[in-house]
């Protein structure tokens, strides 16, 4: 089996794996049939409740009743005895010290045992309390409710103690005087807050606040056909379709759900397939690439069904948009935002909250083109941002839309988003990874070989710097020429970049790189010349795979020259007597170009070396040279095997015409300064 029927077995069976991989996953219930909005009309016939359901509170009337709990609960204290016990231990002995009789002493003691059984508590505390509310003090295993107007703070408990010494007689009081006993020393809170008991039973109310607010009866009207889906409505209706879903679920056939699910799957595959077939042609022939985009559509499903499963409410979370970055990083955007579309269609049949479809599209879309700009460093955080705010607009945009007000907009919908856009930086590093386990190059990867300060291309610049500038042109030709025809303009200025990186082994055979006045090939026979210059190709094979150079960047080096012939010394040969049969020995033995990216570069190569031959750079000296070229390419069945049309490529030669006439334009003849008689 060869590779053309190895692709045409193997790309058909990589949709029906994915579809079935896909079906696997998904959630084995129906749909509610219904679709709905506030504030529109019900597009549907009469309904009426079929089953009793109860009616569910909004999570706004739940927050309120939770906070209600929370803000109006009574707090629970202890009473530790063991305060109490050593406070009074310590009244008694030092009474005794001050000789205050025993009378006066008992009686004191009889004010602080009073005082300590009611409690004394913190004045911090006790200015946190709401009147209304009051306390539960504990006893043992059982709860006392008191007001706080019967609860003493230390100077309360001193005042109450000055209050009770005016019932003493004249000679008690004189003796206590005399005795400077401080009263105030033997007061300490001993009514200690009891957290754990209190958030323990908080708790436990909140858990049992009612989530129904009333019931809809079997029969009962709902909603009529025209009628406009109020806040009730809409409420009793979201009721329905919870109870649907939980309770009542799928009643038909397993097997009959499975092939519905079965045939959405795969029209959204087929959708994908005429995308691709429509946007770039040659990934139907890449097993890697229709491999990397079936994975990414896989991955998606089983990501929302596992979390629908689970929780639906976490799908908020899970940041959908960095499956864009991963296409872009690989494909051009008008490539990669239709994909990433098509990806996301089979949300609709995990969930039907359409407000996260269309919010995980809007926020790919900013995300591809946020990151084109912001995607290095701490610039990513731009990019979040962006995200973000996109995601809170379109969430607000449908409130408004339902509610028509501000109100019930939750923190937690800021949080949910902020997490999704978070967790898109985090989870953007993976691209990396799939870098190398597909064998693609991403566009941070292209940027780093663009730079023209690393190793590869500061060794071109030392050792053969002519070629290094023959390379700069021709890479500013490709790039200009492929935005021309929405073709990857990167990746034909890093092609460029790399095509000749062969003639560092020896640069001096190349006349770029050759000093005035010598040529070593009038040393050399034209055959032997001709294998010299044909040789760089292979060089440049061998340098990409030392330097580790991926492999898509290596098919420019193989097929800038495909196998056209080296016209220079072919010619020479048959001047001097040669056989122009013998075409062999003058011919490269690289791949003919396959892509439009490798065809620009192609022609840029072509077209930058023959212009430099020109004379004078007239715009028709320079477009007489370039159509020739050109058809020297197309006649000599160079792009037999190119995916490029002859619209995009006379738009390329026209480009080229324009950039190589401004290239070399005629410059100023500076006038001789006369000198004066």
């Amino acid at each position: 089996m060869n590779k053309a029927q190895h692709d045409h077995f193997v790309i058909p069976l990589l949709f029906v794996v994915s579809t079935i991989l896909m079906v696997a996953v998904m959630p084995r219930e129906g749909q509610f049939k219904y679709q709905y909005q506030k504030g529109s009309p019900w597009m549907y016939e009469n309904l009426d409740a079929s089953f009793d359901f109860p009616i569910l509170k909004t999570e706004e009337e739940l927050r309120l009743e939770r906070e209600k709990a929370a803000k109006y609960f009574t707090p629970y204290f202890s009473i530790k005895s063991d305060i109490e016990a050593e406070q009074l231990r310590a009244f008694s002995a030092a009474a005794l010290d001050a000789g205050l009789p025993d009378m006066v002493s008992g009686e004191l003691l009889s004010f602080y045992k009073e005082l300590y059984g009611w409690g004394i508590m913190d004045e911090t505390r006790y200015n946190q309390l709401d009147p209304e509310i009051g306390i539960a003090v504990l006893s043992g295993k059982t709860a006392e409710k008191r007001p706080v107007s019967e609860i003493y703070t230390i100077p309360s408990a001193y005042n109450y103690l000055l209050q009770k010494l005016t019932t003493f007689n004249k000679n008690e009081i004189n003796t206590f005087n005399h005795s400077r006993l401080e009263l105030m020393r033997f007061l300490v809170p001993n009514l200690i807050y009891d957290e754990a008991t209190t958030l323990a039973v908080q708790s436990t109310m909140v858990q049992d606040i009612s989530l129904t607010k009333g019931i809809v009866y079997a029969g009962q009207r709902i909603i009529s056909q025209g009628e406009v889906v109020t806040g009730s409505t809409e409420q009793v209706l979201n009721s329905l379709r919870e109870e649907y879903n939980s309770k009542i679920g799928f009643s038909g056939s397993l097997v009959l759900l499975v092939i519905g699910q079965s045939f959405l799957i795969a029209l959204c595959l087929l959708l994908l397939f005429i995308l691709i077939r429509t946007l770039r042609p040659v990934m139907l022939s890449s097993v890697a690439e229709l491999s990397f985009i079936l994975s990414l559509c896989v991955l998606v499903v089983m990501a929302a069904s596992g979390t629908y499963k689970a929780n639906p409410a976490i799908l908020y979370l899970l940041p959908f948009p960095v499956i864009v970055l991963f296409l872009d990083s690989f494909f051009p955007t008008r490539v990669s935002l239709p994909l990433f579309i098509a990806a996301m269609l089979p949300l609709t049949f995990i969930t039907d909250d359409y407000k996260l479809v269309i919010g995980t599209i809007l926020a790919g879309g900013v995300a591809v083109f946020a990151f084109r700009s912001w995607g290095r460093g701490w610039q990513q955080f731009l990019s979040v941002l962006l995200v973000f705010i996109c995601y809170i607009l379109v969430d607000l945009s449908f409130h408004l839309i339902s509610e028509g007000n501000f109100l019930g907009i939750h923190a937690s919908v800021f949080r949910n988003y902020a997490i999704a856009s978070v967790l898109l930086v985090a989870c953007y590093p993976f691209v990396f990874i799939l870098e190398k386990l597909f064998g693609f190059v991403s566009l941070s990867r292209l940027r780093e070989l663009a730079d023209t300060g690393n190793k590869v291309l500061r060794e071109l610049s030392e050792k053969a710097p002519g070629t290094m500038q023959h390379s700069l042109q021709v890479a500013n030709l490709a790039e200009s020429a492929a935005r021309n025809i929405g073709a990857y303009a990167l990746l034909c200025r890093v092609g460029a970049l790399y095509h000749d990186i062969g003639k560092i082994n020896n640069p001096q055979y190349f006349i770029e790189n050759q000093a005035a006045g010598f040529n070593p090939h009038t040393l050399l026979a034209p055959q032997e010349s001709a294998r010299i210059v044909i040789q760089h190709v292979e060089d440049g094979k061998s340098l990409a795979k030392k330097y580790g150079l991926p492999a898509l960047v290596g098919n420019f080096i193989e097929s800038h020259h495909g196998q056209t012939k080296t016209e220079y010394f072919y010619t020479e040969y048959c001047n001097t007597g040669g056989d122009p049969a013998n075409v062999e020995d003058f011919t490269y033995k690289g791949v003919l170009p396959a892509s439009k990216e490798q065809v620009i570069v192609m022609m840029a190569d072509a077209v930058e070396a023959a212009c430099r031959s020109l004379k004078d750079y007239t715009p028709e000296s320079i477009s007489n040279m370039v159509n020739k070229v050109i058809r020297q390419r197309i006649s000599g069945d160079q792009l037999q095997n190119a995916d490029i049309s002859y619209r995009d490529l006379r738009r390329v030669q026209e480009t080229l015409k324009i950039h190589i006439q401004e290239m070399y334009h005629a410059r100023i003849t500076y006038p001789t300064r006369k000198r004066l008689k």
